[in-house]
């Protein structure tokens, strides 16, 4: 992302007036007209500074610009500590025989290799694990990272799309399954069935609803 208080070479504090007064310098500096042997060079940096001092000098295109350069740096803070995770995960980490008592005390040991020190730091031991395992790991710690990412993408208001692929059908197959599965066993218990049934005989819509799945289910059944 183009930082444009680094294109005009001022501080994201700078007021209006130390804005114009850098694009004026840099702009009489980077001008074309002054800059034969590089004209190319000189006429893309003042694009830049003409597009940077046109964002700035806005307020509501700065504060909007602000808005974005906070956030980004938000995600990559976030997957800055995501990455030292894995990292950290990743190495074969060996364990060095504390100075005293009291240096021993700051780290809490685990009997499956996971530790944690006072300050709620988490590493991984992976020395003794082998291949399969380490891939395991790498797998878990991506995926937990994905649905981090995710959710903090909901919580400002992104939209996300997932791409169909198989897994996904088939969690969404096994899903259905399973609520069908539940819905036929509280279907045969007595109360239950008697108010499904009342339901079905006084509401149009959902006669209709249940005749159409009916009919699909007898239809693909059929089939076979």
């Amino acid at each position: 992302m183009i930082n444009y208080y680094e294109i005009l070479e001022v501080s994201e504090k700078a007021s209006k007036e130390v804005i114009e007064k850098a694009y004026k310098a840099l702009a009489k500096k980077y001008h074309p007209d002054l800059n034969h042997d590089k004209p190319k060079e000189a006429e893309a940096k003042m694009k830049q500074l003409n597009e940077a001092f046109d964002v700035l000098i806005d307020d509501s295109k700065r504060a909007n610009f602000d808005n974005i350069l906070a956030k980004k740096r938000e995600l990559e803070a976030q997957k800055k500590q995501q990455n030292t995770f894995y990292n950290t995960a990743e190495s074969n980490f060996t364990a060095t025989r504390p100075a005293n008592i009291a240096e021993a005390n700051k780290i809490s040991y685990s009997n499956n290799g996971y530790y944690t020190d006072r300050d709620g730091n988490f590493y991984v031991n992976t020395h003794n694990m082998d291949d399969k395992t380490k891939q395991k790991l790498q797998s878990k710690l991506q995926e937990k990272y994905l649905e981090a990412y995710d959710a903090y993408l909901r919580q400002h208001g992104y939209k996300l799309k997932y791409k169909w692929t198989f897994k996904r059908v088939m969690q969404v197959v096994l899903a259905i399954i399973i609520a069908i599965a539940i819905f036929t066993v509280l279907f045969f218990i007595p109360p239950i069935h008697e108010y499904f049934v009342g339901l079905y005989e006084e509401n149009v819509v959902i006669r209709v609803i249940v005749n159409l799945i009916s009919s699909f289910f007898k239809a693909i059944f059929s089939l076979f």
